[in-house]
């Protein structure tokens, strides 16, 4: 009888469990655009819907949550258990991506009856918490990408990796003096590995999990060479780059709109991972031009200090500054010589100059070279 009473009360205590948890999510979803009830996105410019067809959705998948918040009333859990792919409306299916398939439970922008994109100047937070997993499979593994919407490669994403958090660029895989160089286009042939790419880490392992990482971006969102990406993670600057953001535009297919998508998304290199992954989101801010309207104070921190911080710029071209170089000498005499800064340059072509007999050199311009 008491083992009977045991059962009982051990089952009633499941069910209150499990209806809490089910009372918890206030998250609605139809025709896969997602609908909050809280303050998890704040000034965010357009809807959010799940990746896949809606036939792959279920109620645990993104929840949205009270009992683990960044700042505020709710924030959003997704949780990934091996074997989730599954297939896009448009056919895309991430069951096939690679030799053992890949894995994503993201959301991306409800542009359903819109096309969506970021330009110029733009400011964005975005808050997450990962409980702490390991896995013998070495992959990609990424939480939060600022992606496009057509075959153009992702301009950048993260990579959860053993040995910490990657930053990684492909901006040179859509730029055409450079794809061609490698028979490449877009996504098909891109590589994180080629040289005018970067794979920069931006955080240790042991800064990641079980706590709260607040990320701050400045993007100017353009073809031109004014483009830049500037990060900061917990108050402290981790990257910055200077280059064109979208990709040129180029027809439907090659559509240089761009935005932010986030979420777990993961391919192992040798297999599937056998783990579940859970992660929390929160404070997922939007402002135009100034960063004083994303109201950091309130999750303590300061525009001022913020703008103030440096770090060593990334480009495409690592020599990226052209000098010209002339000789009073000779009329006819002209030399072209690439450097890392104006400087370098100038004295590497100067040098040069010298080098093949010619005298009286001097730099005529130095300029910054177009990366297209």
């Amino acid at each position: 009888m008491k083992k009977l009473l045991g059962i009982l009360v051990l089952g009633f205590v499941l069910n209150v469990f499990n209806l809490n948890d089910t009372e918890a999510n206030t998250l609605k979803i139809k025709n896969r655009v997602i609908k909050t009830q809280g303050d998890v996105f704040i000034k965010w410019p357009h809807k959010w819907k799940f990746t896949y067809a809606m036939e792959y959705w279920k109620p645990y998948i993104i929840q949205e949550v009270t009992d683990k918040v960044r700042f505020g009333k709710t924030a959003l859990r997704f949780e990934l258990r091996t074997g989730s792919c599954g297939k896009t409306p448009s056919g895309w299916d991430d069951c096939k991506n690679g030799p053992f398939g890949s894995e994503r439970h993201e959301l991306t922008p409800a542009d359903q009856n819109k096309r969506i994109s970021f330009n110029g100047n733009v400011w964005h937070t975005i808050s997450w918490y990962i409980e702490e997993f390991h896995t013998p499979l070495r992959g990609h593994n990424s939480i939060w990408q600022i992606h496009n919407a057509g075959d153009w490669a992702p301009m950048f994403n993260t990579d959860l990796a053993h040995e910490g958090l990657y930053w990684q660029r492909r901006t040179a895989c859509n730029i055409p003096r450079i794809y061609k160089k490698y028979n490449a286009k877009g996504n098909d042939g891109c590589s994180v590995r080629w040289k005018e790419n970067a794979n920069v880490k931006i955080m240790k392992r042991d800064e990641i999990f079980n706590k709260w990482n607040d990320v701050i971006m400045n993007i100017n969102y353009t073809t031109k060479d004014t483009g830049y990406l500037k990060m900061w993670i917990n108050g402290k600057i981790v990257y910055h780059y200077q280059g064109p953001i979208k990709p040129p535009k180029n027809g439907e297919e090659w559509a240089s709109d761009s935005y932010m998508q986030f979420g777990i998304y993961r391919m192992a290199e040798t297999g599937v991972h056998p783990h579940t992954q859970i992660q929390y989101y929160d404070e997922i801010r939007y402002a135009k031009k100034k960063c004083k309207k994303l109201k950091l104070e309130e999750l303590g921190y300061s525009c001022e200090k913020l703008e103030s911080q440096k770090i060593k710029i990334d480009t495409i071209d690592k020599d990226n500054y052209l000098a010209v170089i002339k000789s009073k000498d000779d009329e006819k005499y002209i030399l072209k010589v690439i450097g890392s800064s104006k400087k370098l340059a100038g004295k590497k072509g100067l040098k040069k100059c010298k080098e093949s007999g010619k005298t009286s050199c001097y730099v005529h311009y130095v300029s910054k070279k177009s990366q297209y």
